[in-house]
């Protein structure tokens, strides 16, 4: 049975709102954001022995049929988790937020559509002609953070959303531990979810701040398998939350203020500062009762051992500095963020051995590793460090409009410009004008030519819309140039694709996998 059989039924009428106005995106509240994150790693080994300790857990051991994994393949789901904004069509009641959630106030529409939107990517990903079939490589699906938050920020705690949650759980793990996706492990994105705390207890113990404990957690599903995970994430972001007005606090759940603050180093296990961890008892109610948590932060995996971490927590090192011990590697480590990228925290993989990010930002990455030195830093300026991971390759709208833009300019006069390498301005396989970088790498639409009406109300899909404005005005121009030079742009140069991407990296095979 298709996955998207057993998953959705019938679409509820409605699902998906009307059509939006588009926004023209504020780049630079863009990098704000991300800068906000990237301050808080700048000293990562102390914060986390400081705050963590070192860890002492198990590690779990899964071989699937016995087989062993020589090679591993990435397939990232690439779209926007982020909050979206005015153009998103999310304000109302003359409210004055720089950004809002988005989502149903129906907390069974909201999951339902989530769900549905997230089957029929993993049903084309699976269909697809792009994935390595050989059993002897694991395929790595992953999806950004805040894929699952919901129209109020975070899921509340609530015998509703357990009514919700339960069935919702059950079928997208059954369809998972199909054989079919053997040799698979999905991070379908993240859940967060928000539980008031009993405010006799809260007015008894003084600590006002402690009203409400946030969860951030990732489901693992190794494929074709009844083995699940479960990664909670450990350090807050101040941007993970949006900042409430006093009059829409019945609308959002309220904000923390995020590990970076004040009142967070005075206050450093703060309900507000890191997340929580569902007792057992809650997690069984919720749906999740046959899944193990992941005290670790690593899963041995037809023996090679693959880490995962969640955004902040790669930049606080969470994987290499506490999960690991100084001298251990993993072979494959896996990042899922919303304001993340890949040099911004250590990578202890081994030597040419892979990392890979799924961003709520629309963005997936990979790097190599390629000198053996993703622990060591430098010191940038502004806070900030970053880590000698060597090129990180990257795919997003941005990055292929701009290979586009090059690789059209190239055709037409014979010069390029700069002497860059592939892969540092063009998508990770390399291009035409730039040439190759040796890594495979391919894309294919995620939702197919009605992604918009599908993602309208519920994921961003304005950022897109202006992209594609500003791709057609290009468009236009250079074939304008092209007539009037008597010229011609070879076909061969392909349009940059500006909506939910599946973005497929490698296969890549793992040097001294044991």
């Amino acid at each position: 049975m298709a996955l998207s059989e057993g998953l959705l039924g019938k679409a509820a009428p409605g699902a998906l709102g009307s059509s939006h106005q588009t926004r023209r995106w504020a780049l630079g509240g863009v990098l704000l954001l991300v800068g906000a994150i990237l301050s808080l790693a700048s000293r990562p080994d102390a914060a986390m022995r400081q705050t963590l300790g070192p860890s002492q857990a198990e590690e779990p051991v899964v071989f699937v049929d016995g087989q062993r994994y020589t090679a591993v393949q990435y397939l990232g789901f690439n779209l926007f988790t982020a909050p979206g904004t005015e153009a998103d069509g999310c304000f109302n009641k003359g409210e004055d937020l720089d950004a809002c959630y988005l989502g149903s106030d129906k907390v069974a529409r909201d999951v339902r559509h989530r769900l549905a939107i997230m089957a029929e990517a993993l049903e084309r990903a699976h269909a697809s002609e792009n994935w390595d079939r050989s059993p002897g490589t694991l395929k790595v699906f992953l999806a950004p953070e805040f894929y699952w938050r919901g129209a109020k920020g975070a899921y509340r705690i609530s015998t509703k959303f357990i009514n919700v949650s339960w069935p919702v759980i059950k079928e997208i793990a059954g369809q998972l531990s199909h054989v079919r996706f053997k040799h698979w492990v999905f991070v379908p994105g993240t859940v967060v979810a928000a539980q008031l705390a009993d405010q006799r207890y809260v007015n008894m113990s003084g600590r006002t701040y402690e009203n409400i404990s946030y969860y951030n957690f990732a489901p693992i599903h190794i494929g074709g398998t009844d083995r699940k995970f479960l990664k909670f994430k450990h350090f807050i972001s101040s941007i993970d939350f949006l900042q409430t007005e006093p009059n829409s606090a019945s609308r959002q759940i309220a904000a923390p203020p995020g590990s970076a603050e004040e009142f967070c180093k005075k206050h450093p296990e703060s309900n507000g500062c890191v997340y929580g961890q569902l007792p057992r008892k809650l997690l069984d109610e919720f749906g999740y009762d046959d899944f193990t948590e992941l005290r670790g932060g690593v899963i041995n995996m037809g023996g090679i051992r693959v880490g995962f971490e969640i955004c902040l927590d790669h930049a606080m090192g969470t994987l290499c500095n506490h999960d690991l011990s100084d001298d251990q590697t993993v072979d494959v480590q896996t990042i899922v963020s919303a304001g993340m990228n890949i040099a911004s925290g250590p990578v202890c993989t081994k030597r040419n051995s892979p990392a890979f990010l799924a961003d709520g930002f629309a963005r997936t990455e990979m790097s190599l590793n390629r000198y053996g030195q993703g622990r060591v830093s430098a010191d940038i300026g502004g806070h900030s460090r970053r880590y000698n991971v060597g090129i990180t390759y990257g795919a997003d709208a941005m990055v292929a409009m701009q290979q586009w833009i090059a690789d059209t300019i190239y055709d037409l006069t014979g010069t390029g410009f700069g002497t860059r390498f592939a892969g540092l301005s063009t998508l990770p396989g390399g291009s035409a004008g730039a040439g190759e970088t040796g890594i495979k790498f391919s894309q294919i639409p995620a939702l197919g030519g009605d992604w918009r009406a599908k993602l309208n109300g519920y994921y961003d899909v304005a950022s897109y819309d202006e992209a594609a404005r500003a791709q057609m005005a290009l468009s236009r121009d250079m074939h304008q140039l092209e007539k009037a030079e008597q010229g011609a742009i070879a076909s061969k140069i392909p349009e940059p694709m500006l909506f939910p991407t599946l973005d497929f990296y490698g296969p890549l095979e793992l040097p001294n996998s044991s």
